[in-house]
């Protein structure tokens, strides 16, 4: 009876009748997928919508980065408060009625509002600014004051960054302060930076910062004493300074790591080169060394250097010096090998070189082996291998050369800053094949600062 009844309801007809509705078929047709914003910019996307049934049709819409919805709405329109970096976004369209959806992915890469450019350090009304030149040439006249909303007091003395450290250094005669390198928040002043001065400030002369090329060093040398920290790539690993490296030293104000865990310093007191290890907090005298000159018993008065000749990756590096005794001033050098091997480079007295004895500036190439320096308002370019100098370029009467640096990433531009009385001025050259400026003029201008005391290169922290 069971298979009876069975085969009974298997024969029965199927008189259901299934009914098919057309599916709005929603497509993003944006060709366009990646996108580059500076923070505190607003990022914009208009997606392109194709639908084949379009006429009463409602969507919710969904905008998110990792897991976080940044947005709900169909275009995006959204001011970027996200730390430099790379991200994936991904836009999903949901239909309210069957909820079928479709999605695009986006890359949005985020820059620092202050990505890259030339720092400019001026004073103006009895006040100093750091402004900035960035790449498109957009200046940016006070940008700690905009980003703090804090008046900062005191004239300006220096701004020190290196590298991806992600964070720099101002100082001025009354304080020193720790910014933020992307969006130039403030990180800190000289209560958690320097808490225990070996000397209260004002400091004499203008300090110099910089990191060791691990990055987990970092050194600042102000008034011939040397302090020395722990660092990081990132401003969360930083500590305070040390208190006064002990020892019987006054130290030129320049720090010169090499490619390995070494960091050198000259002493002006006694005319010979110090070092530390990476960690250490003992400075001692550089041993012996043989070649063009001693380490440990120069016999000359540093008064200026410049970062020389590297390599691709830097595991070879130059910093090149420039010193002076009873007969004249010298260019001489320290090279660092892959291995950390540190060897007395080039000795040279600097002959045949006009007003050399007076220049103020320098400024070397990472690519050739010449050197520019200025006197007044001249400029010159000295040639190492022709151990000669000839002037290149005169700025008008009246007018002062306060710095000069190398873009060191491609040594192919040297950035002028001049001083006509109280007004800064700031000039870009390009360098030709032969290292001389391309049209034998500037290329670029820039007015407005207060007087200049320093021209220092941005780095982008990415």
């Amino acid at each position: 009876m069971i298979v009876a009844i069975m085969l009974t309801f298997a024969c029965r007809k199927d008189n259901q009748l299934f009914q098919y509705e057309q599916i709005n078929d929603v497509k993003i047709t944006d060709a366009t997928t990646s996108f580059t914003v500076a923070q505190r910019d607003s990022l914009i996307i208009t997606p392109t919508l194709v639908q084949t049934m379009p006429a009463g049709e409602s969507f919710t819409y969904s905008w998110k980065i990792d897991s976080t919805v940044i947005a709900t709405s169909q275009n995006l329109r959204l001011k970027v408060t996200l730390s430099p970096g790379t991200y994936l976004m991904t836009y999903r369209i949901t239909s309210n009625r069957n909820g079928i959806y479709t999605m695009k992915r986006y890359t949005v890469t985020v820059t620092g509002i202050y990505p890259d450019g030339w720092y400019i350090v001026n004073n103006k009304d009895g006040k100093g600014k750091v402004s900035l030149i960035r790449t498109d040439d957009v200046i940016f006249d006070n940008p700690m004051e905009v980003a703090n909303n804090k008046s900062y007091p005191g004239k300006a003395l220096a701004v020190y960054n290196f590298g991806k450290g992600g964070f720099f250094y101002y100082f001025s005669d009354q304080n020193v302060y720790r910014f933020n390198m992307n969006d130039w928040l403030e990180l800190g002043d000289k209560s958690s930076i320097l808490p225990n001065l070996a000397t209260p400030l004002p400091f004499k002369t203008a300090p110099v910062f910089i990191l060791n090329t691990s990055k987990f060093d970092q050194f600042i040398v102000a008034d011939g004493s040397l302090y020395a920290g722990i660092s990081g790539t990132a401003s969360d690993n930083i500590k305070p300074f040390s208190q006064r490296i002990p020892g019987d030293y006054d130290l030129f104000p320049g720090v010169f790591p090499n490619t390995y865990d070494i960091t050198y310093f000259y002493n002006n007191a006694k005319m010979r080169f110090m070092r530390m290890g990476i960690f250490s907090r003992i400075l001692e005298d550089a041993p012996k060394t043989t070649g063009s000159f001693d380490m440990a018993n120069v016999g000359r008065k540093m008064i200026a250097h410049d970062r020389g000749i590297s390599t691709l990756f830097e595991e070879e590096i130059e910093w090149y010096f420039i010193m002076e005794d009873n007969n004249g001033r010298y260019l001489m050098s320290l090279t660092y090998d892959a291995f950390g091997s540190t060897l007395p480079g080039v000795n040279q007295q600097m002959v045949n070189s006009p007003e050399i004895g007076s220049a103020t500036n320098f400024a070397t190439s990472s690519i050739l082996k010449q050197l520019y320096y200025t006197v007044g308002n001249r400029v010159y370019l000295y040639d190492m291998l022709a151990k000669a100098a000839r002037l290149i370029y005169t700025f008008p009467a009246g007018y002062v050369i306060k710095d000069i640096e190398m873009k060191r990433t491609t040594s192919k531009q040297l950035v002028i800053g001049v001083n006509n009385g109280g007004a800064g001025e700031v000039y870009y050259f390009d360098i030709n094949a032969q290292g001389e400026f391309s049209n034998g003029t500037y290329t670029k201008k820039f007015t407005g600062f207060g007087e200049i005391v320093q021209v220092a290169e941005a780095r982008k922290n990415l």
